[in-house]
């Protein structure tokens, strides 16, 4: 088959990285993989990347960031069409058999929207993967508990500055123009990565259609376990004592739990706490008795393994969240979690065999499960082992590229 795959980005965030891991393995079964993107990296890969933007972008991005809210969601609608005839020319170049849209929020400056799905629709069967929550509300990536995307996103948004921002008196006719375009597009079929977005999508404008759920999946043997003493010495790390890695693209960033760990030094719980961080920028989590071991951003995935390894416990305290590619590489190189109990993350993180979940969401909740997870450690119940057996039974990439060329063929 010729899949091409719309992305805003090429491998940035968790939704590019899934994307190109998933055509990584498409190519390897024999098929071809053309990628779109709004945000290409320039690097080198196994498949044909284009850029697809509306014309004039770059100059529209200096605007763009000038411009209050309104007049930006102005720009942006001029660039739809554009975008569209773009979408429009490179697909009926290419002549997919499927095309698979992944993330489209990060392009809307450059005129993406969700009239991409009816443009693609025109020249062969969509599947769209539910990476966040923004193909089922109005304009958030998550909700955080707000339950108006199930009957209509409207102008009692609570959170219509927050990234993507969308001004109030828009966001009713966005989440119609969501519902509209998914009710008239027959060949559309949702992927979700767990269950809860599953079950979210169905409650909502998704519900009477197809959302299949594939979990995310990985290169087994990228992500694998390597002993815990060299990983540490690989990495120039103490080769005694538990560290906990805290691992988010940007460690500032609230959504993944940022403002919580910040909280957490000043909750009671264990100390001291050796945390290793891998992401840009600073943890807010600083305090008496913790200290931190920066590795800095760490885009080489070998790398990466070799610090999940290093580790004894992932802490992901992300207020909300999907199916996390950083839990997942973390159980694949045999390495435990610690998180709250929200989203998908039950899905991977099970009691006992995977990791450690809160009773609650507070910080104060976060701090007793740590203090438990701490303990069960140090009594020499790692689950590495089970960790490993769950990634190589559920996660693995031949099973994520199986699964999806299942959906393939269906439609």
């Amino acid at each position: 088959m010729h899949v091409v795959i719309i992305s805003d980005h090429e491998s940035r965030g968790g939704a590019a990285i899934a994307a190109g891991r998933l055509a990584t393995g498409l190519i390897a079964a024999n098929h071809r993989v053309t990628r779109l993107c709004a945000y290409p990296d320039g690097q080198p890969h196994p498949w044909a990347s284009q850029t697809l933007v509306a014309p004039h972008f770059p100059l529209r991005r200096v605007i763009r960031r000038g411009l209050p809210l309104f007049a930006r969601t102005i720009l942006d609608d001029l660039a739809v069409a554009p975008a569209n005839d773009a979408l429009r020319r490179a697909l009926d170049r290419l002549r997919p058999d499927v095309v698979h849209l992944h993330n489209l929020h990060g392009g809307i400056g450059a005129g993406w929207s969700p009239r991409l799905i009816s443009v693609a629709a025109e020249m062969a069967p969509v599947v769209w993967t539910l990476h966040d929550m923004w193909p089922i509300t109005g304009r958030c990536v998550y909700s955080y508990g707000c339950e108006r995307f199930i009957q209509g996103c409207d102008a009692a948004c609570p959170t219509p500055h927050e990234y993507p921002s969308l001004p109030p008196s828009r966001i009713a006719a966005a989440w119609n123009l969501r519902r509209q375009i998914i009710a008239a597009t027959p060949h559309l079929v949702g992927v979700a990565p767990s269950r809860w977005m599953q079950g979210h999508a169905l409650a909502g404008i998704w519900a009477g259609r197809r959302v299949e759920r594939i979990a995310n999946g990985l290169d087994l043997t990228i992500y694998q376990p390597t002993n815990r003493d060299a990983a540490r010495r690989a990495l120039d790390l103490p080769t005694v004592g538990t560290l906990i890695m805290v691992a988010m693209p940007h460690l500032a960033d609230p959504r993944k739990g940022a403002e919580l760990l910040k909280s957490l030094a000043s909750a009671p719980g264990p100390r001291p706490l050796r945390l290793i961080t891998m992401g840009a920028g600073q943890l807010p989590a600083t305090g008496m008795g913790i200290e931190i071991l920066p590795l800095g951003y760490v885009a080489d995935e070998r790398r990466r393994a070799l610090a999940y390894s290093a580790a004894d416990l992932l802490l992901h305290a992300a207020p909300e969240d999907n199916l996390p590619l950083t839990v997942i590489e973390a159980m694949a190189c045999g390495t435990p979690t610690m998180a709250l109990p929200v989203g998908g993350i039950p899905d991977l993180v099970r009691p006992g065999v995977t990791g450690w979940l809160a009773d609650g969401r507070g910080p104060q909740h976060l701090a007793a499960a740590l203090t438990t997870a701490l303990s069960d450690l140090s009594t020499g119940q790692n689950l590495r082992e089970s960790c490993r057996a769950i990634a190589e039974s559920e996660y693995g990439l031949d099973r994520f590229v199986e699964q999806h060329c299942g959906v393939y063929r269906k439609i």
